[in-house]
């Protein structure tokens, strides 16, 4: 006798749909609220009102929404990257600027990431800087007037905020330094000493922002004084101490530097002068009086004392970080072009000199 037929197993009941993930685009449309505000709540709550973290928390629980690393790293405009570009990764102006942008980007509940740019012409400028896709809006020094990369940066699609240059006109909020207030403190600083006729100033490349800008700052405070600079007062090259030598070098052969004085581009220069002069006995502050620019620790640690004009870096990386985020969270309102102030440092290579 055969063996009975085994029994059939119970159908399986059917198998439901995976729940659709829920995206922090839907959270932020559902509470009234942008994604950043969104990844404040999750992140830094503290910078959001009590009112707005409970109600997109609410929407969190009502929605069952459960952040992916994954999804936030590579969510087309929910990354919660901010991206960096700077010129160069070393030196104290950009570690400060970066210190203030990394410590904004983490109060507003972003990560920062850092990359470099390059003007070489066979670069690939849009490849490595712009559209990359997961990053949610991008910080961009621009510190020459000729950088090949401003058209793309122009035309890139996700939000960007300019650190130096202004290019607000343009449609970019810009971030920089009020290079023109520093400058006058130092001409009025010196004037009290010295005679227009008598004050240069040695800058940096002639198509860098900061060298045209401060050099038009040199310019129209000696104009407020009645004097109009002649040509020969004004001189620009590299920002390393090897131009400021060998600019101080050729004045000296000419005689410029007996009671004169000097507003040097950056603090790089200024040191270049200082020991160009005094290897020509031309003694600094007795015969030369001299200020530099971005207040360095080379300031305190060369002798005489270097005054400087202090830059706030750190507070314009600050500034730059917020004004993305103001972007981010409001992408149709004008641009606008922000400039923090300077301020002179008086040391021993300006103060009075013997008569």
């Amino acid at each position: 006798m055969p063996p009975p037929n085994p029994p059939k197993p119970d159908p399986q009941p059917p198998t439901s749909a995976a729940p659709k993930s829920v995206s922090m685009r839907q959270v932020a449309a559902a509470a009234g609220v942008s994604i950043a505000t969104v990844s404040r709540v999750l992140n830094n709550p503290a910078t959001v009102s009590k009112e707005t973290a409970a109600r997109v928390q609410d929407v969190i629980t009502r929605l069952g929404y459960a952040p992916n690393p994954l999804a936030q790293l590579f969510g087309a405009g929910e990354s919660h990257l901010l991206g960096l570009a700077l010129p160069i990764l070393h030196g104290e102006f950009y570690t400060n600027l970066f210190r203030g942008a990394d410590m904004e980007a983490t109060r507003l509940g972003y990560h920062l990431i850092v990359t470099t740019i390059t003007t070489r012409p066979d670069a690939s400028k849009r490849d490595s800087v712009l559209g990359t896709g997961i990053i949610d809006g991008m910080a961009v020094v621009i510190v020459d007037s000729e950088d090949p990369i401003i058209p793309d940066v122009v035309a890139s699609k996700i939000p960007t905020v300019i650190i130096d240059a202004d290019l607000s006109s343009q449609g970019l909020d810009s971030v920089g330094i009020d290079n023109a207030t520093g400058a006058r403190e130092a001409i009025d600083h010196m004037l009290r000493w010295v005679e227009p006729s008598r004050c240069y100033f040695v800058g940096g490349p002639r198509q860098n922002w900061d060298t045209m800008h401060r050099a038009r700052a040199f310019e129209m405070a000696l104009g407020e004084h009645g004097w109009k600079v002649k040509p020969d007062q004004i001189a620009c090259g590299e920002y390393s101490p090897q131009w400021g030598r060998e600019w101080a070098l050729r004045a000296i052969q000419r005689g410029w530097l007996q009671k004169a004085a000097v507003l040097a581009g950056n603090d790089d220069i200024a040191c270049g002068i200082m020991r160009a002069a005094e290897d020509a006995r031309v003694y600094v502050p007795d015969q030369l009086r001299i200020v530099g620019f971005d207040n360095t620790r080379m300031a305190e640690l060369v002798r005489p004392k270097l005054s400087s004009i202090a830059l706030p870096m750190e507070q314009l990386g600050i500034e730059a970080v917020r004004t993305l985020v103001d972007r981010i969270d409001h992408p149709h309102t004008p641009p606008r072009c922000t400039r923090l102030p300077t301020k002179l440092i008086v040391r021993e290579s300006s103060t009075a000199m013997a008569h």
